[in-house]
């Protein structure tokens, strides 16, 4: 079997449909990896850049899937093509930056209620916020731990617009009896920390607004509210 970091791995059990579009896919492990296992029929593998494309076609070529992945060279979703694709994957990326992917006006296909995965590797808080505002429902999430930890998050478009609170924007969907989600919150909990501790020491206004956020994460953590 192909092997997949515990990020990815997490990635593909999301996965929901028969065909799979992996954005930015480097290597193409993801796709091999769906095609192999059984859990897709087909994939696309889409990067900016041909040099990770060329990467894939050896990757593709050494699992012996090349017949059930197409290479794509696109800018994020711009070059894929809506052609029955069931799951879009987006994953080792900033928040904002699979933000600014989805929001692409070339992407509303999307809102035909395709499968999104989206594993942020900075700026969760940004890209769940974003999600809420523009109709897409998180549907589970998890945290998984890899060179760091991260968090995984299923979405749907619903239609349904939502406004975060802050607190909420952190947390998502995240399980809080789960170990894991306990061990990524508390990275939040000490970057919020030591982001306080800074703007207490220039006498930020901002301080308090931060104070308050810590107090409702952590009160999430002890009753499950916010």
């Amino acid at each position: 079997m192909i092997p997949l970091s515990a990020r990815l791995l997490c990635c593909a059990s999301f996965v929901q449909g028969e065909y799979a579009c992996d954005i930015g896919t480097d290597h193409a492990l993801l796709p091999a990896y769906l095609i192999q296992s059984g859990k897709c029929k087909r994939a696309l593998a889409t990067d900016i850049k041909q040099g990770p494309l060329s990467a894939a076609a050896q990757t593709l070529k050494r699992f012996n899937v090349t017949s059930s992945v197409s290479l794509c060279c696109s800018d994020g979703l711009k070059s894929v093509p809506d052609k029955g694709i069931t799951d879009v994957v987006i994953a080792g990326m900033g928040g904002e930056t699979i933000r600014d992917i989805l929001a692409d006006s070339c992407a509303k296909w999307l809102t035909r209620g395709t499968n999104l995965v989206l594993q942020p590797m900075t700026k969760a808080e940004i890209l769940r916020s974003w999600l809420a505002e523009n109709g897409f429902r998180l549907i589970k999430e998890s945290a998984v731990k890899d060179t760091h930890l991260y968090t995984v998050m299923q979405a749907r478009y619903t239609g349904d617009t939502v406004a975060l609170t802050e607190a909420q924007s952190y947390v998502g969907q995240l399980r809080k009896t789960e170990l894991l989600t306990k061990v990524y919150i508390a990275t939040i909990l000490e970057r919020l920390g030591k982001k306080l501790e800074g703007q207490r020491t220039i006498g930020s206004p901002e301080a308090e607004s931060t104070e308050r956020l810590i107090r409702e994460i952590n009160l999430w953590l002890k009753e499950g509210e916010i």
